[in-house]
């Protein structure tokens, strides 16, 4: 796969200079020139090993939780804007998998709602099937070593992550991201909402030592 661009000036060296809006810009900048050097090979490539690296935490999540198998677990996703990762080489495999995947329906603002990524017509099932979440890989620009999560700013996961929470009893969160996106701190307000791991296409998942 090609290198991952060099990191634009929005990495902090003490205190967090840039504002959300300038760190957006220069993150969806970087986005834009590394998938603009990608192959077609080199794209398939990324969302193969998104696929294996989300099978193998929710397997271990499901060794945790006592359960044989991912077979009839269920995970949140999200089908990728041209920039983001791949991640419907992660859904493919979940699927594959026999695990059922929930998408997004986005609503006025802030509020998603829920539907089975099988279900062509993406009939809304309601916030209550976060309920039955084993796991939710969710979409981010950025994220810091301690989990803060730096969205694209329509406050949509922000208002949902801690209803999921409630909701589930408390399933972790995963922030599906390009390689370079984990960075020292990003800007933050009390709000932002915190996730526990990180999934990247080369270098697979990191837990994220929140707080």
């Amino acid at each position: 796969m090609s290198a991952p661009p060099a990191l634009p000036p929005y990495v902090p060296t003490g205190d967090v200079v840039a504002d959300k809006v300038t760190w957006r810009r220069l993150v969806r900048a970087a986005r834009r020139e590394l998938v603009d050097g990608w192959s077609a090979r080199d794209r398939a490539s990324a969302a193969c090993s998104l696929g294996q690296a989300a099978l193998e935490v929710l397997d271990r999540y499901a060794v945790r939780q006592g359960r044989g198998g991912v077979a009839g677990m269920c995970v949140t996703a999200f089908e990728p804007m041209r920039t983001e990762p791949p991640v419907d080489g992660l859904t493919q495999a979940m699927l594959d998998a026999g695990v059922r995947v929930l998408v997004p329906v986005t609503l006025e603002k802030p509020r998603l709602d829920w539907a089975d990524l099988t279900d062509p017509g993406r009939s809304p099932l309601g916030e209550q099937v976060l309920a039955g979440v084993d796991l939710a890989f969710v979409p981010a620009l950025a994220v810091s070593r301690h989990g803060v999560r730096l969205g694209q700013g329509g406050g949509y996961y922000d208002t949902t992550l801690p209803r999921l929470r409630e909701l589930s009893g408390g399933s972790p969160v995963v922030v599906v991201l390009h390689d370079h996106e984990v960075v020292p701190a990003v800007p933050a307000d009390t709000h932002d909402a915190v996730v526990d791991a990180v999934l990247r296409p080369a270098t697979g998942a990191m837990r994220l030592p929140v707080g």
